[in-house]
């Protein structure tokens, strides 16, 4: 059964990458502009508030976000737990310009909770709920022990798809001017293996990742144009 979270997220920061298990699967080669490291740390678990109630969720310790201004997660164990996404946004706030058209239109780092049983890959995609048929970013071939990504990056062995703008990668929220429109950032967990490569149509992909998903967790914004 599909399961959907919501988190309110942290506002300001950046996201080491975390470590892959050695389960027999090979990941893809890496490209030349896929030089990421993986790292083995130790992760630090609160808990945030929603509607009242409490949800755990992994986080970072604040002293790496202050002192370093990166923030290191590590190997999180599969398991059945609540699905949690952590992004630069609170849910249902305004996306930063950093992240669209308007800044620097770079991909936002983001991090999430353990991949549910059977997750054998891991994908991400951002949509715009008022113009579907514009691909904004689209990223599978993710190892299912990942949890996070770093800002603007593509982890060794993913994949993406071209967007709405023509080219491969991330485009961000771009709105015709004097208009709102609402993002949906997400994490598909997949129970099959997608198995395609950069530049594929950014429709193909998520109609795969649509058709391999087990579970997947979501994050809403809105970006304005004067």
């Amino acid at each position: 059964m599909r399961r959907v979270a919501l988190l309110s997220l942290i506002p300001v920061f950046a996201i080491g990458m975390a470590a892959c298990r050695d389960d027999g699967r090979t990941l893809r080669p890496a490209r030349p502009d896929q030089n990421q490291s993986i790292s083995t740390l130790a992760t630090t678990t609160t808990s945030a508030d929603i509607d009242g109630g409490s949800l755990d969720t992994a986080l970072v310790d604040d002293t790496d976000l202050i002192d370093t201004g990166v923030i290191d997660t590590g190997t999180l164990p599969l398991g059945d737990e609540e699905l949690s996404l952590v992004a630069p946004w609170d849910d249902g706030s305004t996306i930063d310009p950093r992240y669209t058209c308007d800044g620097d239109n770079i991909a936002p780092a983001m991090s999430w909770g353990p991949a549910p049983e059977g997750t054998v890959e891991i994908a991400v995609t951002m949509r715009d709920a008022d113009l579907p048929t514009f691909g904004h970013w689209a990223m599978a071939g993710i190892a299912p022990d990942q949890v996070a990504l770093a800002e603007d990056s593509v982890p060794i062995g993913a994949y993406s798809a071209t967007n709405g703008a023509g080219q491969i990668g991330y485009s961000g929220p771009c709105p015709p001017a004097g208009s709102t429109h609402h993002y949906v950032l997400a994490v598909h967990y997949l129970g099959v293996q997608t198995n395609l490569t950069d530049g594929v149509p950014a429709g193909d992909l998520i109609d795969d990742i649509t058709a391999a998903e087990i579970a997947s967790v979501e994050v809403a914004g809105t970006f304005s144009r004067a």
